[in-house]
């Protein structure tokens, strides 16, 4: 793989990673491999080293490649934390709430899950179903591992975004679900089976929703699991997107949609 010297009047290190960028968009270079090293790119942009690391830098935000110290850059495979924390940095900056993500799971999730109950394969109902109950079976364990739980509970919506069939939903969809935060319930000693009946609930109707094929009756199930009441609205306007929600268990059992 060989790249063109620019024209230096531009500015060079937004044009050598335009440059990549579109190398990478068009497959020449695909994820997991690595890129020429700092000095290869050096001269076949016929650039400093420096405009090399400034354009990496560049490339790093867009979530494009990663560097791995004493390895070189390398294309990402997915979406990596770079590219997450940069839509947080600006959300937070904008002074977005924990309700105004809360709004757009209203707005999108219940579509998104229409879309999949329509393109659904019969492998992806039985992927989807099979890390569902891995994320139920987590939720009776007992396990306290919040990371942990976070990682399931991804793993899950990852496999119903991609029974859309679209990749724009099940990009924007993945996004979502890693700004998004876990609640946390307090004052909930000794209604911990509570809860956990009410989060297995939650996760069966998603299921049953993808498995039913239509795509009006999964877009009323899953609408119904967003549903908050308005104390619950107040705690989440006042808490900055990007910080742990904590809702206590008395006003959670009252106002959440699904707890009856």
């Amino acid at each position: 793989m060989n790249f063109n010297a620019i024209d230096k009047k531009e500015t060079l290190a937004e044009k050598v990673a335009v440059t990549v960028k579109e190398a990478i968009i068009r497959g020449e270079i695909k994820p997991g491999e690595t890129l020429p090293t700092e000095p290869e790119l050096a001269q076949q942009f016929n650039v400093s080293r420096s405009v090399v690391r400034d354009a990496a830098r560049i490339l790093m935000a867009w979530g494009l490649i990663e560097i791995r110290h004493g390895k070189g850059m390398y294309v990402t495979v997915e979406m990596n934390n770079y590219f997450i924390e940069a839509i947080s940095t600006i959300l937070r900056r904008e002074g977005a709430s924990t309700w105004e993500m809360q709004e757009y799971e209203q707005f999108i999730l219940p579509e998104i899950f229409a879309q999949a109950a329509v393109h659904c394969t019969e492998n992806q109902k039985i992927e989807i179903e099979k890390r569902g109950q891995a994320y139920i079976d987590f939720i009776w364990t007992g396990d306290d591992d919040a990371a942990l739980q976070k990682e399931l509970f991804l793993n899950f919506m990852e496999m119903i975004f991609q029974a859309t069939n679209n990749r724009v939903l099940s990009l924007m969809g993945q996004i979502q679900q890693l700004l998004r935060e876990l609640r946390h319930i307090s004052d909930d000693e000794g209604r911990e089976k509570e809860l956990g009946v009410i989060e297995e609930k939650s996760v069966r109707m998603m299921i049953d929703a993808v498995k039913s094929g239509d795509s009006v009756y999964a877009k009323e199930l899953v609408s119904k699991i967003f549903i908050v009441g308005p104390k619950i609205e107040e705690i989440m306007r006042a808490v900055p997107l990007g910080q742990m929600i904590s809702i206590p268990a008395d006003i959670f059992f009252e106002e959440i949609g699904i707890a009856d």
